[in-house]
Protein backbone atom coordinates (compact mmCIF):
# COMPACT_ATOMS: atom_id res chain seq x y z
CA UNK A 1 0.00 0.00 0.00
CA UNK A 2 0.92 3.66 -1.00
CA UNK A 3 1.84 5.99 2.23
CA UNK A 4 0.89 8.88 0.19
CA UNK A 5 -1.53 11.59 2.10
CA UNK A 6 -2.99 13.12 -0.71
CA UNK A 7 -5.99 11.88 -2.87
CA UNK A 8 -5.06 11.11 -5.87
CA UNK A 9 -7.81 11.93 -8.65
CA UNK A 10 -9.73 9.13 -10.47
CA UNK A 11 -11.80 8.82 -13.08
CA UNK A 12 -14.49 5.96 -12.56
CA UNK A 13 -15.46 3.42 -14.89
CA UNK A 14 -19.23 3.41 -13.58
CA UNK A 15 -21.11 3.97 -10.78
CA UNK A 16 -22.81 0.52 -10.31
CA UNK A 17 -21.21 -3.30 -9.96
CA UNK A 18 -23.58 -5.70 -11.19
CA UNK A 19 -23.54 -9.62 -10.20
CA UNK A 20 -26.28 -10.73 -12.83
CA UNK A 21 -24.11 -13.05 -14.02
CA UNK A 22 -21.53 -15.81 -11.72
CA UNK A 23 -18.90 -17.85 -12.81
CA UNK A 24 -17.94 -20.79 -10.16
CA UNK A 25 -14.99 -22.46 -10.29
CA UNK A 26 -15.66 -26.45 -8.81
CA UNK A 27 -12.67 -29.05 -8.18
CA UNK A 28 -15.25 -31.59 -7.11
CA UNK A 29 -13.34 -31.81 -3.64
CA UNK A 30 -13.91 -30.89 0.12
CA UNK A 31 -12.93 -26.98 -1.39
CA UNK A 32 -16.41 -26.98 -3.07
CA UNK A 33 -18.83 -27.08 -0.02
CA UNK A 34 -17.18 -23.27 0.95
CA UNK A 35 -17.70 -21.84 -2.76
CA UNK A 36 -21.63 -23.89 -2.73
CA UNK A 37 -22.19 -22.22 0.51
CA UNK A 38 -21.65 -19.05 -0.33
CA UNK A 39 -23.07 -18.95 -3.65
CA UNK A 40 -26.42 -20.38 -1.92
CA UNK A 41 -25.93 -17.35 0.50
CA UNK A 42 -25.34 -14.75 -2.86
CA UNK A 43 -28.52 -16.11 -4.78
CA UNK A 44 -30.39 -15.01 -1.78
CA UNK A 45 -29.45 -11.91 -0.98
CA UNK A 46 -28.88 -10.65 -4.13
CA UNK A 47 -30.39 -10.49 -7.68
CA UNK A 48 -28.49 -12.79 -9.50
CA UNK A 49 -29.79 -14.23 -12.66
CA UNK A 50 -27.46 -16.98 -13.76
CA UNK A 51 -24.91 -19.19 -12.58
CA UNK A 52 -21.96 -21.31 -13.88
CA UNK A 53 -20.79 -23.89 -12.67
CA UNK A 54 -16.94 -25.01 -14.55
CA UNK A 55 -14.83 -28.49 -13.73
CA UNK A 56 -11.90 -28.48 -15.51
CA UNK A 57 -10.40 -32.20 -15.95
CA UNK A 58 -6.85 -33.21 -16.60
CA UNK A 59 -5.91 -33.35 -20.36
CA UNK A 60 -5.53 -37.15 -21.29
CA UNK A 61 -2.25 -37.43 -23.56
CA UNK A 62 -1.76 -40.28 -25.44
CA UNK A 63 1.36 -41.14 -26.67
CA UNK A 64 1.15 -44.39 -29.29
CA UNK A 65 0.35 -42.33 -32.75
CA UNK A 66 -1.62 -44.77 -33.66
CA UNK A 67 -4.04 -44.65 -30.40
CA UNK A 68 -4.47 -41.04 -31.20
CA UNK A 69 -7.05 -40.59 -33.56
CA UNK A 70 -8.89 -43.39 -32.25
CA UNK A 71 -8.54 -43.45 -28.47
CA UNK A 72 -8.51 -39.63 -27.70
CA UNK A 73 -12.09 -39.48 -28.64
CA UNK A 74 -13.17 -41.45 -25.92
CA UNK A 75 -11.35 -40.48 -23.42
CA UNK A 76 -12.45 -36.99 -24.25
CA UNK A 77 -16.48 -37.84 -24.16
CA UNK A 78 -15.79 -40.15 -21.60
CA UNK A 79 -14.45 -37.54 -19.11
CA UNK A 80 -16.16 -34.81 -19.88
CA UNK A 81 -19.51 -35.54 -20.60
CA UNK A 82 -22.24 -37.62 -18.68
CA UNK A 83 -20.82 -38.79 -15.60
CA UNK A 84 -18.74 -35.57 -14.62
CA UNK A 85 -22.30 -32.89 -15.27
CA UNK A 86 -23.94 -35.31 -13.25
CA UNK A 87 -22.12 -35.17 -10.19
CA UNK A 88 -21.51 -31.70 -10.50
CA UNK A 89 -25.12 -31.06 -10.96
CA UNK A 90 -25.89 -33.68 -7.63
CA UNK A 91 -23.64 -31.24 -5.92
CA UNK A 92 -25.06 -28.56 -6.48
CA UNK A 93 -28.83 -29.37 -6.29
CA UNK A 94 -27.55 -29.55 -2.26
CA UNK A 95 -27.10 -25.57 -2.05
CA UNK A 96 -29.69 -24.34 -5.16
CA UNK A 97 -32.74 -25.62 -6.44
CA UNK A 98 -32.51 -24.58 -10.28
CA UNK A 99 -36.48 -24.50 -10.84
CA UNK A 100 -36.57 -21.53 -7.93
CA UNK A 101 -33.66 -19.00 -8.40
CA UNK A 102 -31.13 -18.57 -10.63
CA UNK A 103 -30.51 -19.72 -13.58
CA UNK A 104 -27.76 -23.07 -13.02
CA UNK A 105 -25.63 -23.86 -15.73
CA UNK A 106 -22.71 -26.44 -15.72
CA UNK A 107 -19.62 -26.30 -18.19
CA UNK A 108 -16.56 -28.88 -18.25
CA UNK A 109 -13.21 -28.22 -19.83
CA UNK A 110 -10.18 -29.83 -20.14
CA UNK A 111 -6.44 -28.86 -19.49
CA UNK A 112 -4.39 -26.64 -17.15
CA UNK A 113 -7.29 -25.75 -14.07
CA UNK A 114 -6.36 -22.42 -14.06
CA UNK A 115 -6.06 -21.45 -17.21
CA UNK A 116 -9.26 -22.78 -18.58
CA UNK A 117 -11.24 -21.09 -15.88
CA UNK A 118 -10.13 -18.29 -17.20
CA UNK A 119 -10.79 -18.83 -20.51
CA UNK A 120 -13.86 -20.04 -19.55
CA UNK A 121 -14.48 -16.74 -17.88
CA UNK A 122 -13.19 -14.53 -20.48
CA UNK A 123 -15.61 -16.48 -23.03
CA UNK A 124 -18.54 -16.35 -20.82
CA UNK A 125 -18.63 -12.95 -19.51
CA UNK A 126 -19.15 -13.46 -16.32
CA UNK A 127 -19.52 -10.00 -13.63
CA UNK A 128 -17.70 -12.58 -11.49
CA UNK A 129 -14.96 -15.25 -11.22
CA UNK A 130 -15.56 -17.12 -7.95
CA UNK A 131 -13.05 -19.80 -6.74
CA UNK A 132 -12.64 -21.75 -3.12
CA UNK A 133 -9.00 -21.76 -1.22
CA UNK A 134 -7.94 -25.06 0.20
CA UNK A 135 -6.74 -24.26 4.12
CA UNK A 136 -4.20 -26.05 5.99
CA UNK A 137 -2.42 -26.79 2.93
CA UNK A 138 1.73 -25.83 2.43
CA UNK A 139 0.12 -24.79 -1.22
CA UNK A 140 -2.67 -22.12 0.81
CA UNK A 141 -3.12 -19.26 -1.40
CA UNK A 142 -1.37 -20.19 -4.57
CA UNK A 143 -3.64 -20.77 -7.04
CA UNK A 144 -5.83 -17.21 -5.39
CA UNK A 145 -3.01 -15.50 -6.10
CA UNK A 146 -2.26 -16.99 -9.73
CA UNK A 147 -5.91 -16.76 -10.29
CA UNK A 148 -6.21 -13.06 -9.42
CA UNK A 149 -3.48 -11.92 -11.04
CA UNK A 150 -3.73 -13.28 -14.36
CA UNK A 151 -7.43 -12.40 -14.89
CA UNK A 152 -8.77 -9.25 -16.22
CA UNK A 153 -11.86 -9.09 -14.53
CA UNK A 154 -13.02 -9.12 -10.82
CA UNK A 155 -12.17 -12.36 -8.69
CA UNK A 156 -14.00 -14.01 -5.08
CA UNK A 157 -11.80 -16.16 -3.18
CA UNK A 158 -13.79 -18.19 -0.67
CA UNK A 159 -11.69 -19.50 1.72
CA UNK A 160 -13.00 -23.28 3.01
CA UNK A 161 -13.15 -22.07 6.82
CA UNK A 162 -15.08 -18.92 5.77
CA UNK A 163 -18.46 -17.76 7.11
CA UNK A 164 -21.79 -17.33 4.02
CA UNK A 165 -22.95 -14.05 5.66
CA UNK A 166 -22.18 -9.89 4.97
CA UNK A 167 -22.60 -7.82 7.96
CA UNK A 168 -19.34 -6.02 8.18
CA UNK A 169 -16.70 -5.27 5.04
CA UNK A 170 -13.44 -3.92 5.42
CA UNK A 171 -11.83 -1.98 2.32
CA UNK A 172 -8.20 -0.85 2.91
CA UNK A 173 -7.61 2.31 1.53
CA UNK A 174 -4.09 3.85 0.32
CA UNK A 175 -5.58 6.56 -1.30
CA UNK A 176 -5.18 5.44 -4.55
CA UNK A 177 -7.49 5.00 -7.58
CA UNK A 178 -7.24 0.88 -6.93
CA UNK A 179 -8.67 1.91 -3.36
CA UNK A 180 -11.27 4.34 -5.17
CA UNK A 181 -12.23 1.08 -7.26
CA UNK A 182 -12.86 -0.90 -4.19
CA UNK A 183 -14.29 1.53 -2.15
CA UNK A 184 -16.62 2.40 -4.93
CA UNK A 185 -17.40 -2.12 -5.29
CA UNK A 186 -18.17 -2.43 -1.32
CA UNK A 187 -20.94 0.38 -1.96
CA UNK A 188 -22.45 -0.79 -4.77
CA UNK A 189 -22.49 -4.62 -3.48
CA UNK A 190 -23.84 -3.28 -0.09
CA UNK A 191 -26.85 -1.64 -1.98
CA UNK A 192 -27.70 -4.62 -3.63
CA UNK A 193 -28.08 -6.64 0.01
CA UNK A 194 -31.66 -6.91 1.31
CA UNK A 195 -30.16 -5.73 4.66
CA UNK A 196 -27.34 -3.58 4.41
CA UNK A 197 -23.61 -4.26 6.10
CA UNK A 198 -21.42 -2.16 7.89
CA UNK A 199 -18.56 -0.82 5.85
CA UNK A 200 -15.25 0.25 7.27
CA UNK A 201 -12.14 1.81 5.72
CA UNK A 202 -9.16 1.34 7.46
CA UNK A 203 -5.64 2.31 6.66
CA UNK A 204 -2.30 1.11 7.64
CA UNK A 205 0.61 4.47 8.07
CA UNK A 206 4.09 4.07 9.01
CA UNK A 207 6.18 6.28 10.66
CA UNK A 208 9.81 7.24 9.36
CA UNK A 209 12.34 5.25 10.51
CA UNK A 210 14.57 7.76 11.48
CA UNK A 211 12.43 8.66 13.92
CA UNK A 212 12.90 5.33 16.19
CA UNK A 213 16.18 6.55 17.33
CA UNK A 214 14.55 10.03 18.63
CA UNK A 215 13.65 10.36 21.89
CA UNK A 216 9.95 9.04 23.05
CA UNK A 217 8.83 12.34 23.07
CA UNK A 218 9.64 13.42 19.62
CA UNK A 219 8.44 9.79 18.68
CA UNK A 220 5.23 10.51 20.07
CA UNK A 221 4.65 13.86 18.93
CA UNK A 222 5.58 13.18 15.25
CA UNK A 223 3.17 10.00 15.89
CA UNK A 224 -0.02 12.76 16.67
CA UNK A 225 1.21 14.65 13.50
CA UNK A 226 0.76 11.97 11.58
CA UNK A 227 -2.38 10.69 12.94
CA UNK A 228 -3.52 14.10 12.26
CA UNK A 229 -2.73 14.39 8.53
CA UNK A 230 -3.82 11.06 7.83
CA UNK A 231 -7.36 11.51 9.24
CA UNK A 232 -8.08 14.87 7.29
CA UNK A 233 -6.22 12.94 4.37
CA UNK A 234 -9.29 10.42 5.10
CA UNK A 235 -11.96 12.26 5.40
CA UNK A 236 -11.07 14.10 2.35
CA UNK A 237 -10.93 10.92 0.49
CA UNK A 238 -14.25 9.69 2.01
CA UNK A 239 -15.89 13.21 1.22
CA UNK A 240 -14.96 13.00 -2.49
CA UNK A 241 -15.92 9.36 -2.97
CA UNK A 242 -18.36 8.31 -0.77
CA UNK A 243 -19.89 11.58 0.18
CA UNK A 244 -23.64 10.54 1.49
CA UNK A 245 -22.18 6.80 2.49
CA UNK A 246 -22.48 5.63 6.20
CA UNK A 247 -18.59 4.68 6.12
CA UNK A 248 -16.77 4.11 9.15
CA UNK A 249 -12.94 5.08 8.70
CA UNK A 250 -9.94 3.50 11.28
CA UNK A 251 -6.19 4.58 11.29
CA UNK A 252 -3.43 1.60 12.61
CA UNK A 253 0.11 2.05 12.62
CA UNK A 254 2.08 -0.50 11.00
CA UNK A 255 5.36 -1.64 13.44
CA UNK A 256 7.28 -4.31 12.15
CA UNK A 257 6.42 -7.14 9.67
CA UNK A 258 4.08 -6.85 6.32
CA UNK A 259 1.23 -4.37 6.03
CA UNK A 260 -0.94 -7.32 4.95
CA UNK A 261 -0.55 -9.28 8.08
CA UNK A 262 -1.45 -6.21 9.99
CA UNK A 263 -4.60 -5.71 7.70
CA UNK A 264 -5.62 -9.06 8.43
CA UNK A 265 -5.31 -9.12 11.88
CA UNK A 266 -7.81 -6.02 12.26
CA UNK A 267 -10.28 -8.07 9.65
CA UNK A 268 -10.37 -11.07 12.31
CA UNK A 269 -10.53 -8.30 15.17
CA UNK A 270 -13.21 -6.76 13.36
CA UNK A 271 -14.64 -9.61 12.87
CA UNK A 272 -15.26 -8.64 9.17
CA UNK A 273 -17.62 -11.13 6.37
CA UNK A 274 -15.41 -9.55 3.64
CA UNK A 275 -12.32 -7.69 2.74
CA UNK A 276 -12.85 -5.42 -0.75
CA UNK A 277 -9.24 -4.88 -2.09
CA UNK A 278 -8.43 -3.24 -5.42
CA UNK A 279 -5.55 -4.51 -7.37
CA UNK A 280 -3.52 -3.02 -10.38
CA UNK A 281 -4.93 -2.36 -13.65
CA UNK A 282 -5.40 -4.47 -17.05
CA UNK A 283 -1.87 -4.35 -18.25
CA UNK A 284 0.49 -7.10 -19.06
CA UNK A 285 2.79 -5.64 -16.80
CA UNK A 286 0.22 -4.74 -13.75
CA UNK A 287 -1.81 -8.01 -14.22
CA UNK A 288 1.61 -9.67 -12.61
CA UNK A 289 1.64 -7.16 -10.11
CA UNK A 290 -0.52 -7.44 -7.03
CA UNK A 291 1.13 -5.48 -4.80
CA UNK A 292 2.64 -7.00 -1.47
CA UNK A 293 -0.17 -6.15 0.34
CA UNK A 294 -2.73 -7.95 -1.63
CA UNK A 295 -0.24 -10.84 -2.07
CA UNK A 296 0.42 -11.55 1.83
CA UNK A 297 -3.29 -11.30 2.43
CA UNK A 298 -4.54 -13.84 -0.15
CA UNK A 299 -1.71 -16.06 1.33
CA UNK A 300 -2.27 -15.63 5.04
CA UNK A 301 -6.17 -15.25 4.85
CA UNK A 302 -8.25 -18.59 5.74
CA UNK A 303 -10.78 -17.38 7.19
CA UNK A 304 -12.81 -14.73 5.02
CA UNK A 305 -13.87 -14.04 1.51
CA UNK A 306 -12.12 -11.61 -0.53
CA UNK A 307 -13.46 -9.78 -3.41
CA UNK A 308 -10.08 -8.35 -6.00
CA UNK A 309 -11.26 -5.52 -7.98
CA UNK A 310 -9.84 -4.53 -11.52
Amino acid sequence: MSTTTAVESVQLANGSFELNYLLAALEMGKADESVLRYMQFMAQVLPIKALTFVHVLPKVDLYVTDLNQNMQHLFDNFQHQDEVQENMRQQVAKYLDENNGPRVHFSTRQGNPLEEVLQEARLSGADLLVVGQRSGTGNHGILARNLVRKSTGNSFIVPEQSKAQLKTIVVPVDFSPHSVRALETAIALNKQLKEKAKIICINVFELPAVFSYKVRNSYEALKVVMEDDRKAAFQDFINTYAKDEAIEIDLIEQGYGNVGAYLLQYCEDKQADLIVLGARGHSKVELLLLGSVTEKLLMLNQNIPTLVVK
